[in-house]
């Protein structure tokens, strides 16, 4: 496999763990995603609306999205120069729409596809300790993610699925290396659900995620 997506709800870790893999392994590389907005510019390279465009009109946009008020996108050359370099390219999706339009748009490129999941209160807990300032966003956008995975068809998306709340940063990223080098069986959706505790079925999961919202 030549590339690494990790998907899951914000606080899941997926920046802690992509951090550990390049510490780890000089060959993980971390993909810069443009963003066209405000916030956050850590693992971003801000873009006006015209250099976006610009990119759009290139054909490079390989998924674009829209949460927060903000526009973030996937360079193609972000996926491929790393490759040509011998690096591995790690990036980051939020839904599982994108997660298939990022597969379907780049299929020359062997992806393992990791799912990184903490609970809601986790979720909460984590957000408020780093200092969040939009808390109920961020829990949002996490019961928006539960709902987009009871939802979609997701029988065979994920190679790997980890609990960072019961796994440190280091050891995730030394299950994803593995994972990178052999060939991981894929979940069932039962088992996915089961692991992320949103159920055992898909009826009982969507109630229990449609609770926590209402």
């Amino acid at each position: 496999m030549s590339a690494i997506v990790l998907y899951g709800p914000p606080t899941a870790g997926k920046d802690t763990v992509t951090a550990a893999l390049c510490s780890a392994d000089p060959r993980f590389e971390s993909v810069i995603k443009l963003k066209h907005g405000s916030g956050r510019s850590a693992g971003y390279r801000f873009v006006t609306a015209e250099e976006l465009d610009d990119v759009r009109h290139q054909g490079r946009i390989v998924v674009e999205t829209r949460r927060y008020g903000n526009i973030y996108a996937v360079d193609d050359l972000s996926l491929t120069q790393p490759q040509e370099r011998g690096r591995i390219p790690v990036t980051h999706i939020g839904n599982v729409t994108d997660m298939r339009t990022l597969l379907d748009r780049s299929r020359a490129t062997s992806w393992l596809r990791v799912l990184l999941w903490v609970p809601r209160n986790v979720c909460e807990a984590r957000s408020r300790e780093r200092g969040d300032t939009d808390t109920p966003k961020r829990l949002n956008a996490w019961d928006e993610t539960a709902q987009d995975v009871l939802d979609s068809d997701v029988r065979d998306l994920f190679d790997l699925v980890v609990r960072t709340d019961r796994t440190d940063p280091e050891t995730a990223a030394k299950q994803i290396a593995h994972a990178l080098e052999g060939a991981p069986d894929v979940l069932s959706t039962e088992e996915l659900f089961a692991t992320l505790g949103l159920g055992t079925d898909e009826s009982g999961a969507r109630r229990s995620a449609t609770q926590r919202r209402a």
